[in-house]
This record gives structure tokens, sequence and C-alpha cells, in this order.
């Protein structure tokens, strides 16, 4: 059964891998029900395949410098819930028993971010939960959009959000049981956020079906990389370089990718036991 999320809307925005934005937003509410959901892109003729999915045309948003003023700016006029649950293509709900009432304590709770000192180590904006009182206070105007939104909220702007709003950001051992992201993998979380963890979620049949619908270009990146890294380091070397070899078939594009990125591919592959 899945598990009620009172008066929250499951919101996407994405103008670049719009079906696969879709079947995120269907894995999620095969686990939860929300109030309402809503994905925002400029793609068009698109078959939601759920008649609870309402379809909001947005201009073309292209840079994650566009996503970002979207979030912080802009996503406030689409919301009428108390809370909005925000999810990419590459994270979605995974275990909706996991849901707390707790998590709306806080005006915005995200993955722990590995890389932040204690006390400032909630964030990312992949697989979030935000107040509409959160969503109010961005509008001030001395909030700029200057980076990454997740780090606008979290981080540029958290003193202020927290002294003159009185917007609370959830403390890290909340924020493990609602997802994972760069941390620990818990696969018990609520939900969780980037491709690398897809092995960890995912056997060999199931990540292969995933697959079938994710471009070339999107394993192409750094993320990519490390989710071949994460099956070798699981043992599932035949997989790692059945994908690594994915990654590398259009030639002129993997030489434009980053020389560091390839490197460690290389490095991946050398380690791998031969086929």
């Amino acid at each position: 059964m899945p598990t009620e999320i009172p008066s929250t809307t499951l919101a996407c925005v994405d103008c670049q891998y719009p079906w696969l934005a879709l079947r995120a937003l269907r894995l999620s509410l095969a686990q939860c029900r929300f109030t309402e959901v809503k994905f925002f892109t400029d793609a068009t003729g698109l078959d939601p395949r759920d008649d609870r999915v309402e379809i909001v045309p947005v201009p073309r948003i292209a840079t994650v410098d566009a996503y970002s003023r979207f979030m912080v700016k802009d996503l406030v006029r689409h919301v009428e819930t108390d809370y909005v649950q925000v999810v990419q293509w590459d994270g979605w709900v995974i275990n909706g028993a996991a849901w707390r009432t707790e998590f709306q304590d806080y005006d915005y709770i995200g993955a722990r971010w590995w890389f932040a000192p204690e006390g400032q180590d909630v964030g990312n904006g992949g697989f979030s939960l935000r107040s509409r009182r959160l969503l109010d206070a961005l509008l001030d105007p001395e909030i700029v959009v200057d980076g990454a939104e997740d780090v606008v909220i979290c981080a540029t702007y958290r003193r202020l959000l927290e002294h003159e709003y009185g917007i609370r950001i959830a403390p890290a051992a909340l924020a493990k049981d609602y997802a994972f992201e760069g941390d620990h993998p818990n696969r018990q979380a609520f939900g969780f956020h980037r491709l690398y963890n897809f092995p960890v979620l995912y056997d060999e049949a199931e990540l292969a079906r995933l697959f079938e619908e994710i471009p070339d270009a999107a394993l192409r990146t750094q993320s990519g990389v490390s989710m071949v890294r994460r099956l070798s380091d699981f043992g599932r070397g035949a997989e790692a370089r059945r994908y690594a070899d994915r990654l590398r078939a259009d030639r002129p594009a993997y030489a434009a990718m980053d020389p560091a990125e390839r490197a460690e591919l290389e490095e991946i592959l050398a380690a791998l036991p031969a086929p």
C-alpha cells in the first residue's frame, strides 16, 4: 500500500531527459501518494502513463544555472501545498515505508553532504523535501542565485534564511534516514540520488532494464564513471566492463570527456579481470 505523504507536491523539472524524469515520478508514485504531482518541461507530446502527473509547460531550462534560478525563484508560483518533494531523473523514492512525519518538522531536508563540515552537511537538492515557508523566503531580493541551488539554500544564504525567516534545515542524523547520495548508502532510506548509486539498489537484470532508456551521454559523466567503479568494487566486473564499453563506444564523444574522467575509467578497466 503506497504511503500517504500529506500536503505535499511531488515535483520534477527536466528539459533534457523528460522520459527519464517521468520514470522517476512513476517509480516514486509506486511507493507514495502525494497531494499533487507536477512535471515541469518544455517537451511536447509526452505520455506520462499516469493521470496523476500534471505536465506544466515551461521555457527551455538548458543549463544548471537556469535550473537553479527556477528552483529558487520560480517554483513557488506552482506549489500550493505546504511541502514539495523534489526528484530528478536519477533519484526517486525507493522505500515509501521509510517516510517519517519528522521530515516535515523541517523546512529543508536532503541527503548528507559528505564533503561539508558537521552542522552544515545537509544539502543535495536533487532529492529533497522543502516547505512552502522556504520557497516564500527564497524570494528575498537579497538572495541571488549564483551557483547550484542547493548550495544557495544550504550554504550561501543559510544564515540569512535561519536568522531572518526561522528556516530549519534538518540535522544529518535525520537526513540519513531520508536519503543518500555520496555518503554511505542506506538501502532502507526513503530515497536516493545519483546514477552511481544504481548498483547499490539494483541487480544486473534490473540495472540493464533501467539502462534501456538511458542514453550514452548520461553515462558519459563523472557520475557514470563512478558507477562503473562501484560495479567493479562490488565484484560485478562484467557489468563494469559492459557499461565502460558503452561509455567509450562513441570515440569522438569519449575524447571530448574531461581528461581526468577518462583517465579514471581507463584505470578501472585496467584493474578488471580479463573477460
